[in-house]
C-alpha cells in the first residue's frame, strides 16, 4: 500500500497540516483555548518559523463541547444595564464596572451585533 493510501484511509486528524503562511510542516502541540469562564488544554499544531497554530474540526468540536459541559461557556460577569430613551433613540446605560474594564468613553466605537437571541456588543 502505498504512503498516500495509507494517508487518505486515517482521519484528518492523523495528517499533520502545513502551514499556509510558510509551507513547512507544523508541529504537535498543546493548544490553549480561552472561553469566558476559563482555559481548556487541546490538541493542536503551530508553525516553529512564524508561530501560526491550528487545530482540527474534531478537536475544536470536542472543546467546546468540554467546555459546554464544564460550564465554561458562561458570561465572566453578569451585570444589568438599563435601557432609556433620547432624542427619539434607545440608550443602553452600561454598569460601571464594564465602562472601566473596557476603558468604555464617549466617542468609542463598539460591534454590536446578535447570536440567536442575544444582543453582543463588543469594543473596536
Amino acid at each position: 500500500m502505498s504512503e498516500v493510501s495509507r494517508q487518505q484511509e486515517g482521519s484528518l486528524s492523523d495528517c499533520v497540516p502545513v502551514c499556509h503562511a510558510c509551507g513547512l510542516n507544523m508541529r504537535e502541540t498543546v493548544l490553549k483555548i480561552s472561553y469566558p469562564k476559563g482555559t481548556l488544554p487541546v490538541r493542536g499544531f503551530v508553525c516553529l518559523n512564524c508561530g501560526y497554530e491550528v487545530l482540527s474540526f474534531e478537536d475544536a468540536e470536542e472543546a467546546s463541547e468540554t467546555a459546554e459541559k464544564l460550564g465554561l461557556l458562561e458570561p465572566e460577569t453578569v451585570l444589568t444595564g438599563e435601557i432609556t430613551e433620547s432624542e427619539e433613540q434607545v440608550v443602553l446605560h452600561i454598569p460601571k464596572d464594564i465602562e472601566r474594564r473596557f476603558e468604555l468613553k464617549k466617542g468609542k466605537k463598539v460591534k454590536i451585533y446578535t447570536k440567536g437571541e442575544e444582543i453582543i456588543l463588543m469594543p473596536v
